[in-house]
Order: C-alpha cells, then sequence, then structure tokens
C-alpha cells in the first residue's frame, strides 16, 4: 500500500531502499497470499454489510413511521423527543436507551432480527461508498471555495463552542450561508450516506494545544452514534488554516511495514540516540547469553540461535503474546532441538510474529534480536529459572524494543494496515491549506500485549519501544511519548506512564514515594494476564531489582522490609457479589503475599494507595496507629541471580489477636416477586439467580460479638474462596485468628470513619502457632467488633 501524500521533508534523509528480501519466495507468496485475501474479505463483507445497512435503514424507517402515526413522540416537558419505542413481540426500548427483547426472540425472522438488532448496532467497520475501496484512499476535495465569512452561524457556532450541539437539521439549513457547515456535513458524509435530519451532532472544539477539531454524529433511535465513531478534522502541518480550531496533524502511512512508516521510525530512533540525555544509547553493552543472529550469504538470508560467549554490542527485544497455552504456532527452543538451532532455524517454521520482528531489527540496523521462547531453553527449569531471572537487565539494556502490540499471538505479526476510515480524506482546500477528516485514532486502547503481565516491566524497563498498533507506529521512551498522526503524548491505557516512571527511578526519590509507587505497580500488575502462576515473581523481577538499586530495602516475595507492616495489608479483589476463586495447590509463594492468591487484582486502596491517570495524585499512606511489630523475616530475599519468590519465607509476626469463626453461605438471595411491578424483570431476576445460586461467599464472626445490624457482610475480604475443596479448604464454622495490623484515618471520598485493618489468619496443623493468612478484615472504628480487641491476647505468630 502506497501513499499519495508527500513525505515530510525531515524524514526524506531516512528514507532506505528495500533491502534484498528475507525470506524465501515460499513465505514471501505466503504472506502476500495472506494480504490477498484479507483484501477479498474485506470486500465480501462489504457487499453484505450494505445489503444489510439498505434493510436496516428501511426497516428503521418504518418503525418511525409507525410511531409518529400513533403519536408516541411525547414528553413530559412538552418536547419532540421520543419517550419509549415498542414493537410488540420484538424490542422495547426505554427512554435511557435499555433495550428489552421479546421472549418469542428464538421464532423471530431474519428481518425481525435486523429490527431488533439495529437499535444497538454498532458497525465498527466504514460503511463506504460504493466509488471508495481499500486503495482508493484519497478523493478529490467535496469542497473549493474563496467563502470564509467570520459571521456567527448558530449552526456549527463557528467551531468555538467546546461542545457544540447542533443537529443535521439545522447544519442543512445553514449550508448556503456557512461554509463551515457544508464542511461538516461533507466530513459526515464520508462516513455514511444515510442521515435523518434529527441525528444529533456534537463538535467538540480542541480543549488543548494541537489538538484537532473533532465531530459525533448520533442518531435519535439508536443507542450508539449513526456513525459509530468520532471524526476528527485538520490541517497538513506547515499549513495555515483559516478556522482557528481546526489545528495541523500528521498523516500516518497506512501501512507499518511500509518505507515511509520506517523512515518515521528511524528517525525518531536516531533522534531519540542523539538528542535524549535520559536515554542510554545502549551501543555496547553486554549481550544476553542467547540471541537470533541474521546473516546475509550473497543470496539470502538465515538465522540462527546464536551463543554470545560474554561480547558486547547492540540487540532488539521482542516484546509479544505467546497467544493460547500449548499453542502449536509457537516456536520454542527445547532440549531436543537446541543443537540444531545454533546451526540453523528455518524460516518457513518462524511464527509470523518472529518473522516481522527480525524483518524490524534488520531495517532498524541490527543483526540480532532477542525472542524470549527461543532464546532460553523452555523445557530446561535451571536454564529458565536463571535466564528468566534476567530478562529485565536484557530489556533495559537493548538498543529498541519491537513491540507486537496490536498482535494477539504468534502468527498474527507485527505489521498492519490501516484500514480506509483511519487515511486523511481531503475536504477542503484553498489558499496554500488543505483540511482532511479521518477516523480518529486511538493509542493503546484495548491492545492486546498491553494486557499481558510481562510487558509491565518489559515497557517500563526498555529504554525505546517501537509499537507496531492497529493503525499505526507509536514510539515510547525515557522522554517523550508520541506516534505517527501526532495526536497522542502518551499511551491510552491504565498502565503507569513511561516517562513518570523514569523520572522517580533516581536517588532523590524518597523511601515514602517508592512505598506508594510499588504499592500502586502492583495494583497495576496484577490486574494484567499471566498464563502461569510461577511467572508472577520473575514478569514483575526487573522492575524489583531496578527500584532496590535506589531502595536500598530488601525485598521478600513482592514486598518491601522498609515497609512491611502496610505492604501486608493488600486486598484480593474478586468483583462485585463474585465468587473467589481458589488458591492454587501449586502456588509456592507465602500465603502472606499477594501473589498467594488467584485474584481478579490486587488492591491497596485501604491504607491510601488509589490508581489516578498521574499514579501520583492519591498516593499517599493513611496508616496512624500500627499495633504490630514484625520479629523477624527467615528466606530468601531479592537478589541478582533469583526474582525475589522468597519459597518458604516465614515471618513473625506480634500483636493482638482474637478468635472468631468463618461460616459459608450463598452469594445471591432469591427475588422477591413483591418488589417488582414489571413480571419480566422478576422472570430476568430470578433466571440470574437460578444460574448463580450455586455461589458461596465466606463471613466472618468474631468470639462474643453480636453482628451489628448495620453490618454488610462485607468487612472480612476472603484471599481466596475458602470453601473449594482442596489444599487451602476451610470448613464452614472453623475457628480462626484475627490480628489487629492498624488504624488508618478517614478519607471522606472513600469511607465515612476512621478503620481498623486486621489480617486473618488459620493454624497449619499439627504445627504450634504458625497459621496460614486466609483474608484482610476491616471495621470501622466504633464498630462492636473493634471493642472485641480490648480482650485480645498479646501473641507471637509464625505466618508461612
Amino acid at each position: 500500500m502506497s501513499l499519495c501524500h508527500p513525505l515530510p521533508s525531515h524524514l526524506a534523509q531516512f528514507i532506505h531502499e528495500v533491502e534484498t528480501s528475507f525470506f524465501t519466495d515460499e513465505v514471501r507468496s505466503k504472506q502476500q497470499g495472506s494480504l490477498h485475501k484479507r483484501v477479498e474479505d474485506v470486500q465480501r463483507d462489504q457487499d453484505e454489510r450494505d445489503a444489510a445497512f439498505r434493510e436496516a435503514w428501511r426497516t428503521r424507517g418504518r418503525i418511525k413511521d409507525v410511531l409518529e402515526r400513533s403519536g408516541n413522540y411525547a414528553n413530559c416537558d412538552g418536547r419532540d423527543e421520543l419517550t419509549s419505542l415498542e414493537v410488540p413481540g420484538l424490542i422495547e426500548v426505554a427512554p435511557d436507551g435499555n433495550v428489552d427483547e421479546s421472549k418469542q426472540q428464538n421464532d423471530m425472522s431474519l428481518d425481525q432480527r435486523i429490527v431488533r438488532d439495529i437499535v444497538t448496532m454498532r458497525n465498527n467497520k466504514l460503511s463506504e461508498r460504493n466509488d471508495l475501496d481499500m486503495f482508493d484512499l484519497f478523493r478529490k476535495p467535496h469542497v473549493k471555495s474563496s467563502d470564509n465569512s467570520t459571521k456567527k452561524c448558530e449552526a456549527c457556532l463557528n467551531l468555538q463552542d467546546t461542545y457544540g450541539k447542533t443537529s443535521l437539521g439545522k447544519l442543512q439549513q445553514s449550508r448556503k450561508g456557512c461554509q463551515t457547515c457544508r464542511m461538516i456535513l461533507d466530513a459526515l458524509g464520508v462516513y455514511s450516506r444515510v442521515f435523518d435530519e434529527e441525528d444529533r451532532v456534537r463538535i467538540f472544539a480542541p480543549i488543548a494545544r494541537g489538538n484537532t477539531l473533532r465531530i459525533w454524529c448520533q442518531g435519535k433511535l439508536s443507542r450508539v452514534g449513526e456513525i459509530p465513531f468520532m471524526i476528527e478534522l485538520y490541517a497538513l502541518p506547515g499549513q495555515p488554516s483559516p478556522w482557528p480550531s481546526i489545528s495541523a496533524s500528521t498523516e500516518i502511512s497506512g501501512d507499518t511495514s511500509s518505507p515511509e512508516a520506517f523512515a518515521q521510525a528511524r528517525y525518531w530512533l536516531s533522534n531519540c540516540i542523539q538528542n535524549h540525555d535520559r536515554c542510554p544509547s545502549n551501543q555496547d553493552v553486554p549481550l544476553p547469553t542467547r540471541l537470533l543472529e541474521f546473516k546475509h550469504d550473497g543470496e539470502r538470508w538465515h538465522v540462527r540461535l546464536a551463543k554470545t560467549l560474554g561480547l558486547v554490542g547492540r540487540y532488539a527485544c521482542l516484546s509479544h503474546r505467546w497467544g493460547k497455552q500449548g499453542a502449536a504456532e509457537l516456536l520454542q527452543t527445547e532440549r531436543g532441538n537446541y543443537e540444531d538451532y545454533l546451526k540453523k532455524i528455518s524460516t518457513q517454521s518462524l511464527p509470523r510474529t518472529f518473522q516481522d520482528a527480525i524483518v524490524a531489527s534488520r531495517r532498524l540496523g541490527l543483526q540480532y534480536l532477542w525472542i524470549d521462547s527461543l532464546c532460553i531453553i523452555q523445557d530446561d527449569n535451571a536454564d529458565w529459572r536463571e535466564e528468566a531471572a534476567k530478562m529485565g537487565s536484557y530489556y533495559k539494556n537493548a538498543y529498541i524494543t519491537i513491540a507486537a502490540s496490536w498482535s494477539p499471538g504468534p502468527q498474527w505479526g507485527c505489521f498492519s494496515y490501516a484500514e480506509p476510515e483511519y487515511i486523511g480524506h481531503q475536504l477542503y482546500q484553498q489558499e496554500g491549506c488543505t483540511i482532511n477528516v479521518r477516523r480518529i485514532i486511538s493509542h493503546g486502547f484495548w491492545w492486546p500485549l498491553l494486557r499481558r503481565g510481562w510487558i509491565y516491566q518489559e515497557r517500563l524497563l526498555s529504554p525505546r519501544i517501537l509499537h507496531f498498533g492497529p493503525v499505526e507506529l507509536v514510539w515510547e521512551c525515557y522522554t517523550c511519548t508520541t506516534c505517527e498522526c501526532t495526536q497522542s503524548d502518551n499511551l491510552h491505557t491504565d498502565l503507569s506512564n513511561k516517562i513518570e516512571h523514569s523520572q522517580i527511578m533516581g536517588r532523590t526519590t524518597t523511601r515514602e514515594i517508592f512505598r506508594n509507587i510499588w504499592r500502586n505497580m502492583i495494583q497495576e500488575y496484577t490486574r494484567l494476564d499471566l498464563t502461569f502462576a510461577k511467572d508472577r515473581f520473575p514478569a514483575l523481577a526487573g522492575l524489583a531489582k531496578q527500584m532496590h538499586s535506589y531502595r536500598k530495602s530488601e525485598y521478600y516475595a513482592g514486598l518491601w522490609t522498609d515497609s512491611f507492616i502496610g505492604d501486608l495489608l493488600w486486598e484480593a479483589d474478586y468483583g462485585f457479589e463474585e465468587q473467589a476463586e481458589p488458591r492454587e495447590s501449586d502456588n509456592k509463594a507465602p500465603t502472606w503475599s499477594w501473589a498467594s492468591v488467584n485474584a481478579r487484582g490486587i488492591n491497596y486502596g485501604n491504607i491510601g494507595t488509589m490508581a489516578t491517570q498521574s499514579r501520583l495524585v492519591r498516593c499517599y499512606d493513611r496508616i496512624q496507629t500500627t499495633f504490630v511489630k514484625l520479629l523477624s523475616i527467615d528466606g530468601e530475599p531479592l537478589a541478582e541471580g533469583n526474582s525475589g519468590e522468597s519459597e518458604d519465607c516465614h515471618i513473625l509476626l506480634r500483636g493482638p489477636c482474637v478468635k472468631g469463626i468463618v461460616q459459608h453461605g450463598p452469594i445471591h438471595d432469591p427475588p422477591d416477586p413483591s418488589i417488582y411491578d414489571n413480571p419480566r424483570y422478576y422472570e430476568m431476576q430470578q433466571e440470574y439467580y437460578e444460574e448463580r445460586k450455586h455461589e458461596l461467599k465466606s463471613v466472618l464472626r468474631l468470639n462474643g460479638v453480636e453482628p451489628s445490624r448495620f453490618s454488610s457482610n462485607r468487612e472480612f475480604k476472603p484471599d481466596y474462596g475458602l470453601f473449594h475443596r482442596g489444599r487451602y479448604h476451610l470448613d464452614s464454622g472453623a475457628s480462626i485468628l484475627v490480628m489487629k495490623m492498624v488504624a488508618v484515618e478517614a478519607d471522606d471520598a472513600i469511607y465515612s470513619s476512621d478503620l481498623i485493618l486486621c489480617i486473618v489468619l488459620r493454624q497449619l496443623s499439627p504445627f504450634p502457632r504458625t497459621y496460614e493468612r486466609i483474608g484482610l478484615a476491616k471495621w470501622r472504628s466504633d464498630d462492636d467488633s473493634v471493642k472485641a480487641f480490648e480482650k485480645a491476647e498479646d501473641m507471637v505468630l509464625r505466618v508461612v
């Protein structure tokens, strides 16, 4: 796919001739065939979508006609807006957009199903015009006029309202006298050919310098937009815009494997190496134990696994998703093929992601690439442990990390082609200015790679990352974040900001900041996907070692000695009214470590560490009083040759303890039919209850304390499902011990009073005073349960 717009002048020197093909004719033919099939699929899907689209709009029109004739357009304040939409036997739509389906939906015809589905229809692909196909990306402008009146327009407000509200009807009425309205209508017309004059239009003027003008069109009867995505208007760089609200943006390459895309990547790389003082060049660093090496013999390229034998140099790392566990397409080095791979690895055997990563490495001037599945002997436990402990340093020392960010598995590849709606379409051209429109490009949302646990440290430790996204290239380094379209200076993700992280990791950072940042990192990291529980410490060890070099505190199983009591107060998050998962019997982490549970995530919010966009605003310590003392830690701390697992590590705690019991019961109660006016709602709740009535929860009762009538039964947060059969099963009514840990101050944004936090323990029979952690308990400081600690026994406990 080639571009029709000129390459920016600053990239011209970074354009390279495409070098001799890396792959054999067989592999290249397979890749080309894959592209051709994709184009055919897009065209075939488009034909089917067009037919359904036309039928849906005809049906939608019939619905509106029926509703208008029935007079069902009335609101309590007299506005001419839809209060409800009902097609008997098919759909019922409430004013807030909630949709109920007919009980007879299984008997619906295809036409009836289309009627039902259009109300919630979200078409994620472009409904293309007949004269626009995948490769016809740039078309002649719709508007070319010298009339650019500054008279205020009531329809578009001259693009000055930061949240302008108008309608298609108003824009159409003023299009003859307002060039801006004409341009907006032309922009919307690129992406949809059927509109209703009552469709609502939102015009978002830029609120920050460099932002583009953004437009969203939403239909009156739709739950989502008639164009199911937001579009942006922008001028080309270096051209004066007649509209102050329309700023400049850069065209994307449209093909992340193209010479234009790699010219941009080389420019970013060169600029970083030469001008970024905070980004290490990593030109001559110790090489990993093994690397993929690619050489050319004059006819073709060859790949092999090479031992580096202590050499120095530069190399790339690949960050990628392995795909499903046991996926055959993931190539791995094992003891059986290790010697063969030292001689040669067949290019035909490489999955598409590995092939693309090798091509990217070569185009960036590198001959070595580190890929985890190939550079570690996967069925050799000793080699895996030794190399896994070094993985953080491998990414930290890499010249660049190539991230297959859009790819869900090894066969998907790194490279991608942008769909037509993401390519700039020319709307206006006059007096040296071109105004284009395209679909807004997201930067990080739902990228499969960013949901992988291993990427957490790979991304934060790598000095430079080149993300191959679904639409464009994105660059991250210790100094800046940018992209081809220039519209993002940060990835749109819940993960920590890479630049802020690099700034924090320094010798001037205080212990308090390190403490809070680490707890927030645990909250982020534990919400990511890991296939194997044994990876929880290795996938974080690089970041722990980085922090250890500045923090100067010992690290055991995810906790630090200079903040150990607070670090112990983690809470396992399984979601609201969700049954807790079992604790894996083969999990070797100490039970006092957050890594011992299989929760949806770990939460430190009880002691003040809250996730925010800046990661720092709500990170503070709410602990006022500590009631326990850490006497000793018996285990192996984090060191250069391990990942800080601290297996078989136990701690000695001294503090006030009281006894209690844990009882199991159902999470869900049967619905009460007397509280439902609509029988359908009751039936839905009854169906939900029948599906989940077997799910259990655990509640805590302290001996001698009656449950408060205000109790929510949420004071106890178990670390895992105590009722699951197996090694960690706990019978309902079993005795437990509760150790009072700390008092935390009130936070009006979350709690209305101070809290007392405790850890809940069960004795490990037959060992005296040896316990396992099974949960966290929290009560308001004025709760009757807290009074039980007035008779608490001061105990020294061994927690394993």
